[in-house]
């Protein structure tokens, strides 16, 4: 469940780039913390910008800072609520300044910002009057494992923490239209593990064979329901009831930054039992994630006040688990307590009140989703794909990039459909969980960037 927010100034977006695990505390720093920054214009920006996030300057007036032309693309009543945005999301515990990168000029630097998990790139342009002509916040790439061989990688994924699943597969077709896996490299590729917001292909899945079988239509309408708003990643809960938005924009939220509340709307609309269906042909721990949560019972279940009802609802049976959902059952009664989500930072019953799936039931979900996108009509279904891959590919390399990740505490999982720039197809999935402490993202995206290269070099 991702809730990472990044803030490109000329465009807001929630970006599910990176599945984030609940934010850890983290030192508020500023700009004289630890990392020395140039006496320069640029400098002079960032310890302003550094400064506001940690609520130790005022914003003062955007003209003071910013240049004409700047302005005359981002509207000078925009950039303090983007800012602000990201100051109580991804800088709420402080935004710790950790890099500035070399080759930082008097009116150019790029900066490393921390903040809880999240480490984002900041990149700083000033004009000959000292003032911001470009202001860039992104997601910073975690420094890239270097593998010279499988059995290095092997090494050093299994020494993580916890339990581990990889599977690295060819993607072959067939000659009735279908495809086939063809193993590259695995790692217990059967063994269940929580999944996070991964479960969502099952839910893409479901609509998409609905949709081909004529019971829906990408543009349909579906109107925003209170009742089945969730919390953050996403930004749809933000929505008023009542509003019409399209299937396929709901859809491509789901995937692209991770949308709950669109998630939550999607499995209303399919059907809970649809999707529970869907997920059983392709995924063999399907039995574990029945009955098939949405993300606002999983909050209910995790998040509530009390702390008995994840036991309960991990100690029962399938019937048991469907009358604790059931209107007017325990689940549906439970409001999660957001200030102990705000602090939410270990494992809660992840080996039993999860989305669970193998590395390789993963892997069919992105093929069977290849093979419903290459059918007529499934264009959408194709482009909410590939809107985010979720770390930094080399374009030239990769050029077709399709992902879900997902995480909580104790849990992240990245799975991708890659193909390269001679045609070859792979479909990946690499899951991580430690039911006694958060995972490490950063360490997770190091080694799965490392990956990437090796299948670079696989030959097709």
């Amino acid at each position: 469940m991702n809730r990472l927010l990044v803030i490109l100034l000329g465009v807001s977006v929630s970006l599910g780039s990176l599945p984030s695990v609940a934010r850890q505390p983290a030192a508020p720093g500023s700009a004289s913390a630890e990392v020395a920054v140039p006496d320069s214009p640029a400098g002079e920006q960032l310890k302003w910008l550094v400064n506001f996030l940690n609520g130790k300057g005022e914003f003062g007036e955007p003209t003071d800072r910013f240049n004409e032309a700047f302005l005359k693309q981002v509207p000078a009543e925009r950039i303090k609520p983007l800012l602000e945005s990201a100051k109580s999301t991804v800088f709420k515990d402080g935004a710790k300044l950790t890099q500035i990168k070399p080759d930082a000029t008097e009116s150019h630097l790029v900066a490393v910002l921390q903040g809880g998990d999240a480490l984002l790139e900041v990149s700083v342009d000033t004009d000959a009057s000292g003032k911001m002509q470009g202001l860039l916040l992104k997601p910073a790439a975690p420094a890239k494992a270097a593998f010279s061989s499988w059995k290095q990688f092997d090494e050093k994924f299994g020494s993580l923490p916890g339990s581990t699943n990889f599977a690295a597969y060819a993607v072959t077709p067939s000659s009735d239209g279908t495809f086939a896996l063809r193993p590259v490299y695995t790692i217990h590729p059967e063994l269940c593990l929580a999944t996070g917001s991964t479960f969502k292909l099952y839910v893409l899945g479901t609509l998409g064979e609905q949709i081909l079988a004529g019971k829906g239509k990408w543009d349909e309408e579906i109107k925003i329901s209170d009742d089945l708003k969730s919390l953050p990643g996403g930004v749809m809960q933000n929505e008023p009831a009542g509003k019409a938005i399209p299937l396929s924009e709901f859809a491509a939220k789901m995937i692209s930054i991770s949308d709950n509340t669109a998630t939550d709307h999607l499995i209303h609309r399919a059907g809970r039992e649809a999707v529970e269906e869907y997920a059983a042909g392709l995924n063999s721990c399907a039995a574990r994630t029945t009955p098939f949560l949405t993300t606002m019972e999983m909050f209910r279940i995790k998040l509530s006040p009390d702390k008995g009802l994840a036991t309960r609802y991990a100690s029962a049976d399938e019937a048991g688990r469907r009358a604790l959902l059931a209107p007017g059952g325990e689940v549906s009664k439970s409001e999660p307590d957001l200030k102990f989500a705000e602090k939410w930072t270990v494992p809660i019953e992840i080996e039993e009140i999860e989305w669970f799936s193998s590395a390789t039931d993963l892997c069919n979900a992105m093929l069977k989703l290849h093979e419903l996108e290459e059918r007529p009509g499934m264009d959408e279904l194709k482009r909410v794909l590939r809107i985010n891959g979720g770390i930094p590919f080399d374009k030239k390399v990769w050029p077709s990039v399709a992902y879900k990740g997902g995480s909580e505490p104790g849990v992240i999982n990245l799975t991708w459909l890659l193909e390269r720039n001679d045609g070859a197809m792979f479909a990946v999935s690499m899951g991580w969980n430690n039911p006694k402490a958060a995972v490490d993202i950063n360490t997770m995206v190091g080694i799965a960037r490392g990956v990437a290269d090796l299948l670079a070099k696989e030959p097709k």
